[in-house]
Order: C-alpha cells, then structure tokens, then sequence
C-alpha cells in the first residue's frame, strides 16, 4: 500500500488550519464577551440534534450494507466524521440566528417541501456515487415530488387566503 502524500497533507494540514481557526474563533470571542451561557446552549443544543443526524446515517449505512454494497472501513468513517460534524455546524449557525433574530423561524410548508428535495437530492446523488449506479437516483422522484407538492399547496392556499 502507497502513501499518498496528497492524504496526509490533507489530513494533518486540515486537522491544524481546523484546530487554529477554532482557537482563534473562541479567543476573538471572549475578547467580545461571546462565550456566554447562550452560547453554550446553542452549541449544546446543536451537538445533541446532531447525534440524531449522526444516528439517521448510520441507519442508511447499514441498510446499504444489507442491501450488499461493499463499503470501506475509510468511507464509513468519512462519512460518518462528515455527516456529525457538519449536521453541527449548520444546526449550530441555524440556531444562532434563529435566536438572535427579531422575528422567530416559522417553520412553514414551504420550507418542509424545500428541505424534503434538498435532503433526497443529496441523499440519492451520495449513495449513486458510492454504488457507482445511477439508477439511484430515479428513487429521489418520488420525494421530490411529494416536496415540490407540499411548497406549491402551501403557496396555493396563501395566495386564496391574501385574496
């Protein structure tokens, strides 16, 4: 087996630019008193639901093992490390602004309908690209539609209640 230098260097060089800007981040933030007790509910809060996430993927990882695709130790790792750390992030960054708006996030049809296509597009496009079949995605239609119709009913029935 090949040491691909390429992998190293990524891995240690984005495990320290990784390491570095979480230090420079929180030390730019106690400087603006930003490390308070709602911060660190945000970001407990954000580690929690993505541990729902972290476990949803785990499902859809064994389930393609059942159905008899091949995966790497590596891959599931990878996917695993991206999935947790990732669903954190972006349920970090939603929960800051939605508690620091004004106005508080409904959670509306149309934004149900925009994240059930969105959720399968990505979902279908990553297991087609592991099992190198494309016919995966064809399973991301149905989704899809039922999406795109729960946005436009939602739309639908506002525009008959503003007339």
């Amino acid at each position: 087996m090949e040491i691909s230098i390429g992998g190293v260097l990524g891995l240690y060089g984005g495990m320290t630019c990784g390491i570095l800007g979480w230090w420079l981040g929180r030390r730019k933030a106690r400087k603006n008193r930003g490390l308070d007790e709602l911060h660190d509910h945000i970001w407990q809060k954000a580690r929690s639901f993505s541990w729902y996430v972290t476990l949803g993927v785990i499902y859809v990882l064994f389930s393609l093992i059942m159905f008899g695709i091949e995966l790497s130790t590596a891959m599931v790792l990878g996917i695993l490390l991206l999935a947790h750390l990732g669903s954190w992030g972006i349920i970090g960054v939603f929960l800051t602004i939605s508690m620091s708006s004004s106005v508080p996030f409904q959670l509306t049809p149309v934004n149900v309908g925009i994240g059930i296509n969105v959720a399968s597009l990505i979902t279908f496009t990553i297991i087609s690209i592991m099992t190198n079949n494309w016919l995966f995605l064809l399973f991301s239609i149905l989704p899809n539609m039922m999406g795109i119709f729960t946005a436009l009913t939602a739309l639908r029935l506002n525009r008959n209640d503003s007339e």
